[in-house]
C-alpha cells in the first residue's frame, strides 16, 4: 500500500516520519523519529468522525499535511487499529484499552468496531463506518489482546496461554474493566474438554496474518515454514496422511550463528507459551533431582499444549552415555528421561527444539528418528543473507542512500549475528557523536573495525544433515 506520508516527512518542529506500522484505506499509523505514534486520516474518515462520532476539537493538527489530517500522540500513549495493531505489550495498555472498550460499547450500542481505530491518549475507539453488526464483542476484545488471534476472551485458558507475559488474574481484571464477567470454572471445564478431544492442536489459518519470516536466513525460514508451521496451520490435511504434529528438531552450529534467535522468532510467530530446559533451570547436585525437574518441565509444556519446549546446550544432558565418568549412572537416567518424554510431548502438541554446538557428542539414541526427526546445521550467515538483513534494518534507520550495503555485508560475512547487531548500533552511535543527520558509510566501517579479527575464513551457510 502506498504511504500517505513519505519517510522523513516533517510533521511538526520535532517529529519526522520514520516508518509506517499499520494501514487501511483511509488511515495510516506511523512511528516518528522520536518514536511517537502518528495517525494520518483522509477527508472521508475525518468527516465521519467529526460529524457522526463527535471527535473532540484540538486532537488533530490545524493544518493538513499531504492531504491528510494528522494526530500525534504525546508521551508514551499509542494508537492502534483493533484489526491490524499495533497490539499491547504491557498491562497498562491492556487496562487502558479495556476502559475505552467498555465506553465504546456503551456509546455505540451495536456499531461495528472490529476494525476501529483506538486512540489511547483520549480513551477513544472510533469506528470506520456507521454500520451495525452482530459482532461478537468477546471475540473483538480477545483478538486485540492476543495480537490478532481469533480467540474470544471467554476462552480464558487459551487467552492466558497466548498472553503468558501477563498473570491470569490481571487478564481477568482487565476483562472486567471491559464489561466481561468471566466464569472461570466454565472456562476451565471447556478447555479440559477440548484437550480430551484433541482440539488443542488445531490452529486456524486466520491466526496468522502473514507468513513466517526470518530475514536474512532464507533457507532456514523455508525449513520452518515447510516442516513446522505448515503442519501446524493445516493439521486436518496432514492428519489424513498420518502426520499428527511436527517432529522434534535439533539446530546445531557454532556460537552466534542464530540458532536461539530462529527458535525465538518461531515462538513469537505462533504466540505459544514457551518452556526452557537448560543447566540453570534443571541442574542439581541431588541424586535423581535433575531427572525429576526434566519430567516436571515436560509435563508443564504438555499441560499448556500447544506449546514450545526448548532444550538449550543439549550436550550438557544428552551426551554419549559412555563418555561420562563416575556420575554415569545418573546421566544414563537423565538421558532415559529425555528419550521417554520427547515422543510423548510431540504426540500431545509440544514443539520440541534442541540446540547444541557439539553435535558429535550427542548420544546416538537421541539422534535416531522418532526422537528428533530433523537435524539441521546452521552455519554463520553468508554475505547475501547479511545483505538482506541489513536492507531490512536500514528501512527503519536514517541511513545515507550512498551506503554500499553489499560491501558492508561482505565484510561482516562469517561473524556472529551479535556482532552484526553491534555494528548497526555502533554505527548509529558514531553518527550521533559526529553530529550527522544520517549514518554514512564511514560510520559502518569504523564500527566494523572494532570487531575482533577472524582467525580463519569459515565456510558459511545452512545445511541439512542425515542422522547418525
Amino acid at each position: 500500500m502506498e504511504q500517505f506520508l513519505e519517510r522523513g516527512c516533517t510533521i511538526d518542529t520535532d517529529n519526522r516520519i520514520k516508518k509506517m506500522i499499520s494501514a487501511g484505506e483511509y488511515w495510516q499509523i506511523y512511528l516518528s523519529n522520536l518514536d511517537s505514534y502518528v495517525l494520518a486520516v483522509k477527508d472521508e474518515l475525518y468527516d465521519l468522525w467529526l460529524n457522526y462520532y463527535s471527535v473532540p476539537e484540538g486532537i488533530f493538527l490545524p493544518d493538513k499535511i499531504q492531504d491528510c489530517h494528522i494526530y500525534i500522540c504525546s508521551g508514551d500513549y499509542f494508537i492502534s487499529s483493533i484489526e491490524y495493531g499495533p497490539f499491547p505489550d504491557n498491562l497498562g495498555q491492556v487496562e487502558a484499552f479495556s476502559v475505552a472498550f467498555k465506553r465504546a460499547m456503551d456509546l455505540f450500542d451495536n456499531i461495528d468496531i472490529h476494525d476501529a481505530i483506538y486512540i489511547e491518549q483520549y480513551s477513544l475507539i472510533l469506528p470506520l463506518s456507521t454500520n451495525t453488526t452482530g459482532q461478537d464483542n468477546g471475540l473483538v476484545y480477545g483478538r486485540w489482546l492476543t495480537g490478532g488471534i481469533n480467540v474470544p476472551i471467554e476462552s480464558l485458558d487459551r487467552v492466558s496461554q497466548i498472553m503468558s507475559w501477563l498473570p491470569v488474574h490481571a487478564i481477568i481484571n482487565s476483562a472486567k474493566l471491559a464489561g466481561f464477567d468471566l466464569n472461570i470454572a466454565d472456562s476451565n471445564d471447556s478447555e479440559n474438554r477440548e484437550k480430551r478431544e484433541g482440539n488443542q492442536l488445531l490452529i486456524s489459518n486466520q491466526m496468522m496474518s502473514e507468513q513466517f519470516s526470518l530475514i536474512g536466513r532464507q533457507e532456514l525460514e523455508q525449513f520452518f515454514n515447510e516442516k513446522i508451521i505448515d503442519i501446524v496451520l493445516h493439521q486436518d490435511q496432514y492428519q489424513r496422511m498420518g502426520i499428527s504434529f511436527p517432529g522434534a528438531t535439533i539446530l546445531y552450529g557454532p556460537p552466534g550463528c542464530g540458532k536461539t534467535y530462529a527458535v525465538k522468532k518461531v515462538a513469537e510467530y505462533l504466540g505459544w507459551k514457551r518452556f526452557d530446559i537448560d543447566s540453570s533451570t534443571i541442574a542439581s547436585s541431588y541424586i535423581h533431582d535433575t531427572s525429576k525437574k526434566i519430567s516436571e518441565i515436560f509435563e508443564a509444556a504438555i499441560a499448556a499444549a500447544p506449546s514450545i519446549l526448548v532444550i538449550d546446550e543439549m550436550e550438557a544432558f544428552l551426551s554419549e552415555r559412555g563418555m561420562v565418568g563416575t556420575s554415569g549412572i545418573y546421566h544414563v537416567e537423565e538421558v532415559a528421561e529425555f528419550l521417554r518424554k520427547i515422543p510423548e510431548a510431540v504426540s500431545k502438541g509440544v514443539l520440541v527444539f534442541a540446540m547444541t554446538n557439539m553435535i558429535d557428542s550427542i548420544d546416538s539414541a537421541i539422534l535416531r528418528k522418532g526422537r528428533f526427526d530433523y537435524i539441521i546445521e546452521v552455519k554463520m550467515a553468508m554475505a547475501e543473507e547479511i545483505e538482506d538483513l541489513l536492507k531490512s534494518k536500514f528501512k527503519n534507520l536514517p541511513v545515507d542512500n550512498t551506503v554500499n550495503v553489499k560491501d558492508i555485508a561482505e565484510k561482516l560475512a562469517g561473524f556472529p549475528m551479535s556482532d552484526i547487531t553491534f555494528v548497526l548500533r555502533e554505527a548509529g552511535r558514531i553518527a550521533v557523536s559526529d553530529d550527522l543527520n544520517y549514518i554514512n558509510e564511514q560510520c559502518f566501517y569504523d564500527a566494523i573495525n572494532q570487531l575482533p579479527k577472524k582467525k580463519e575464513k569459515k565456510q558459511i551457510g545452512f545445511n541439512c544433515v542425515k542422522e547418525k
